[in-house]
């Protein structure tokens, strides 16, 4: 599937996702961004794997049409285009990609300011209603604020499969309370928020990445449930501080397919009987793979989400 030529400009859209943390900041000029074209299907791939050495990444729908997005990196100083092309080549023998048309141009740095106060409009997902610290006024009432800005770890909101897993949280949210909460892989610690906000829980967000660590406890203080919120540095369940907070009566987990399945036995292990987890990260077509992992540990589909092609699976662990 080769990638059409980027154009000169980005083009004025809406992002699908962006990488969520710390306040807006302008760095010092001059910065640099970099840009090429990849299938939609190909997203989640790159912006997990682009987050270090870069001070954002987002992907963006194209004007350039074949369901073709843009994905954007903003760069500090110029980076180097082979050492970059030689990251990005791997990435596009996974996913398929001929062919990768990479743009490098410097970017002012008000004008990357004024783009990302843009391209983050205020949104209501279910109960929530997620912003960044550019809006302002309170939420539109019955609706549960969630303040994030443009940073350095994935969740943002935007894309759907984030939106999906809120969207099953407030499903859940209907039911019995939650005390005890995973959030496995975490990222910006989005979904760990919108749990403690939903319940008196005690919520452990952990990832492999130190720093969406980092960012997801500052974005739990900023969200005033720092003091619920414990974040962790874990390798999917290997941290043993992880085993000894559960087993947990709700995981969420955004990642991909793949990781998903491979988990899938440890993720029943960490699951209290009668618990609840959530996976996105995942195609429509990946979810009867997905789903079929997770029956082979006892684990039973309760609903599915399905956001354009983009697929949230609510499962649960059966009584004791």
């Amino acid at each position: 599937m080769p990638a059409a030529q980027p154009p000169e400009q980005p083009p004025a859209s809406k992002p699908r996702e962006a990488r969520a943390g710390t306040p807006l900041r302008a760095p010092q000029p001059p910065l640099w961004q970099s840009r090429f074209l990849v299938p939609e299907a190909a997203v989640p791939l790159f912006l997990d794997a682009l987050g270090d050495g870069a001070l954002s990444v987002g992907a963006f729908e194209s004007d350039a049409g074949r369901a073709l997005w843009q994905i954007e990196l903003l760069h500090q100083a110029e980076p180097d285009r082979e050492d970059l092309a030689a990251r990005l080549a791997p990435l596009a023998e996974q996913a398929g990609i001929a062919r990768l048309d990479l743009t490098v141009v410097p970017v002012p740095s008000t004008d990357w300011l004024a783009r990302t106060a843009e391209s983050f409009p205020a949104q209501p997902i279910g109960r929530f209603w997620v912003h960044g610290s550019h809006v302002a006024g309170p939420p539109p009432a019955g609706l549960l604020p969630i303040l994030l800005d443009a940073g350095q770890a994935f969740g943002s909101g935007e894309h759907a499969t984030t939106a999906g897993c809120l969207l099953a949280l407030d499903r859940l949210a209907r039911a019995r309370r939650r005390r005890r909460v995973l959030d496995l892989g975490c990222g910006s610690g989005i979904l760990a928020i919108a749990a403690a906000k939903l319940w008196p829980a005690r919520v452990l967000a952990a990832d492999n990445d130190p720093v969406a660590v980092r960012v997801a406890r500052a974005n739990a203080q900023r969200n005033g449930v720092g003091h619920r919120v414990r974040t962790l540095l874990s390798d999917g369940y290997a941290n043993p501080r992880l085993h000894a907070a559960g087993p947990f009566d709700l995981i969420t987990a955004n990642i991909l397919a793949d990781p998903l399945c491979a988990l899938a036995r440890a993720t029943a292990r960490h699951l209290a009987p009668g618990g609840v987890v959530v996976l996105s990260g995942l195609l429509d077509r990946q979810a009867e793979r997905v789903q079929a992992a997770h029956r082979a540990h006892h684990l039973r589909l309760r609903a599915r989400i399905d956001v354009s092609i983009w697929t949230t699976l609510i499962l649960s662990r059966p009584k004791a």
